[in-house]
Parts: structure tokens; sequence; C-alpha cells
């Protein structure tokens, strides 16, 4: 390790891969444009989200380095010591902020453990933003990720819900594989308590983007949007 390693810079990118306006603001846009190298999950996605950064050096002299579940800690080690050699890196996620409901921990943790700075950009969350939007509880609330796919372990997970929203208000944030989307929010309506809410937020940042929050008991009597193969977050409360 150098004796002043560069520093970590965790940079989100558009929710919506097919717009690519300005995601970052210019102050932290100048911080980055002299780095030229990234951790990245997909390098096609990557390339085309640093050309809109328009970095100082040509994207054929960026190097990327490859970050999802697979990627072992050795390996960063081995790029942070040998690569590196004292120059900043960054941590690009594919949509959305870095190592919220995407990979990076690891990264970052190795940053912490070995002296190296770590700076996070301001950049959009759709776990947040659909919070923001729900109306429901923002001082209390937890993260669930994925909804079970066993019908016990998933009636299990909503009774789980309905006992922790009763006892702290505490808000539920959870998603599912984008098509399976309509069966989870009929799941929800049929299974949860009338006087709960309900928010779905999808295709957050798109022209198509929908976020609608109501109780249970309403939702009985809505036609329901279709959400089959949207990005979606589900928030009850």
């Amino acid at each position: 390790m150098p004796n002043k390693p560069g520093k970590l810079f965790l940079i989100p990118s558009p929710i919506d891969q097919n717009n690519n306006q300005q995601f970052l603001i210019n102050w932290q846009l100048n911080k980055i444009r002299h780095v030229k190298h990234f951790f990245v999950e997909n390098e096609k996605v990557a390339r085309s989200i640093l050309k809109h950064i328009k970095l100082d050096v040509p994207i054929q002299q960026v190097k990327l380095f490859k970050n999802d579940s697979s990627t072992s800690i050795d390996e960063i080690h081995e790029i942070f010591t040998s690569e590196l050699n004292g120059e900043d890196i960054g941590l690009l996620s594919d949509s959305g902020t870095p190592c919220i409901a995407d990979p990076g921990a690891k990264i970052v943790d190795y940053a912490h453990k070995n002296n190296i700075d770590v700076e996070p950009l301001i950049g959009p969350s759709s776990i947040i933003m659909a919070l923001m939007s729900s109306g429901f509880n923002g001082q209390r609330f937890r993260f669930l990720g994925y909804v079970p796919i066993n019908k016990e372990e998933k009636r299990n997970f909503f009774k789980e819900i309905e006992k922790t929203i009763q006892l702290t208000n505490e808000t539920q944030i959870f998603i599912e594989t984008p098509y399976r989307n309509d069966q989870l929010l009929s799941d929800l309506i049929e299974t949860l308590n009338d006087e709960l809410r309900i928010c779905i937020a999808s295709n957050i940042t798109a022209k198509d983007e929908q976020i609608i929050s109501m109780d249970v008991a309403r939702w009985k009597h809505l036609k329901r949007p279709s959400l089959n193969k949207k990005p979606c977050i589900f928030l009850v409360n």
C-alpha cells in the first residue's frame, strides 16, 4: 500500500439507464473527472455513464474492475496495492446509489480498514425517493430486501410486517423480482389489514414514473396498475 493511498469515491448514476441527463452536480463532477480507475458492475453500462461525466482522460484509457458478489477481498487488495499507485478510484453504480441494495460494501469496508478515505457523492436512490414520496414514517423505517418466494415464508413475512408496524409504526420497505410485482401487490392487498397503507413506486425518475399511496381498503376497490417487469419499490406503514 502506498504511503498516501488515494481516495475512494462512491459515484451514483441515473436510476433510469435510458436517461443520461446530468445526474451529478457540477462541484461533484469536478471532483471525479481526474479519476481513471473504477469498480463497476457492467462495463458497457459503466462506459456509457462515464462518457456523460466527461473525464479528463479518454475513455479508452480508463481502467474498469469488476464489482459483483463474486469479487473477493484478495482481488480488491490486489487492485488497491498493485494497480492504483496511490491514485483515486471510483465505485460506480449501474443504477442509483452504490451499496444501497447494490454491490460494493466490501470494497468500502476494505477502504476503511486500510485508512483509505471514502467520499460519497450525492445522487438518486430509488429506496429513499420512494420513502420521501410515500407519506409514510420517515423517522423510523427498515429496508427488508427481497420478499420470500415460498408461500409459507411469504405469509410469515407479511405477519412480521404487520406486527412491527403495530408495535413501532416503522415503515417497511422491500422489493421483488420485476416479473413478480403484480402478484406481490395482489398478495399484499389480499393479506394485510385494511387500515395499513401500501405505497408502490415504479420506474422512479423514468417518463412513466408512478407513485401510488393509499390504505389497503382503498386498494381493494382500485383498478391495479400493471407493474410487470417494472423496477418497483414497495412500502407498507
